[in-house]
């Protein structure tokens, strides 16, 4: 189960690699030339696929880790996978109003009382609810990966140092995303600060795929894992 954690690690990770910089067009892209460019549509819609894939393999890291810890805690690890979950369920909430500016972009006779003015409208409107949202994700993704690795650190199934590491790089996500959603003139200030969370999770997810866990580690018990 570990190695499913970690083979899920990696899946939404590169899932979330392509959705940043793979070759997605943006939805103004769309606007202008959807109706005539088949191409551009196909791509937007493989950044659909990528989401399902990644909010789909961010559940199954979540079960995989509440088996692999409900042994150090039953209770702590429920809580940070359901936290988990609730990440994936609203990334696929947010994905629908995403599919809902799409759909009304490449298909106006979906909107026919609407002008083109007020579809822009409505586009623009849609869009920034998906943009804005996906920071409330962050906050129980951050609260799920801190308890989580907080009980590799009590557990020492993985190397300290790498559980540190995550207790860090989840609190600094949740703190981030918290603080955009107060304050959203924030966001393109802080987003580099985002980048050392990819780093953890590519580490981790090799870690816990190749490696897998210390079976021999006690819970307050030195270990070779260190």
């Amino acid at each position: 189960m570990a190695r499913l954690a970690g083979f899920s690690y990696l899946a939404y990770t590169l899932a979330g690699l392509y959705i940043t910089f793979g070759p997605i067009p943006s939805l103004g892209a769309l606007s202008e030339q959807g109706a005539a460019s088949p191409a551009l549509e196909f791509m937007f819609r493989t950044g659909f696929l990528a989401e399902a894939v990644l909010y789909t393999f961010v559940c199954v890291s979540a079960a995989a880790m509440y088996v692999v810890l409900k042994s150090v805690s039953q209770g702590g690890a429920l809580i940070a996978a359901f936290c988990r979950l609730i990440e994936g369920a609203m990334g696929a909430t947010f994905i629908i109003f995403k599919y809902a500016a799409f759909a009304a972009v490449v298909n106006p006779d979906l909107t026919p009382g609407l002008s083109g003015e007020a579809r822009v409208s409505l586009v623009a409107f849609l869009r920034d609810i998906y943009g804005s949202a996906l920071y409330i994700l962050l906050v129980p993704m951050a609260v799920g990966g801190v308890i989580f690795f907080s009980l590799f650190f009590r557990s020492r199934l993985i190397p300290r140092w790498l559980s540190a590491w995550g207790i860090v790089t989840y609190s600094v996500i949740g703190t981030l995303a918290a603080s955009i959603i107060l304050y959203p003139s924030l966001a393109e200030q802080v987003m580099l600060f985002f980048v050392p969370g990819a780093l953890f999770e590519w580490v981790a997810a090799f870690w816990l795929l190749f490696a897998g866990i210390n079976t021999k580690a006690r819970v307050g018990e030195p270990s070779t894992a260190d």
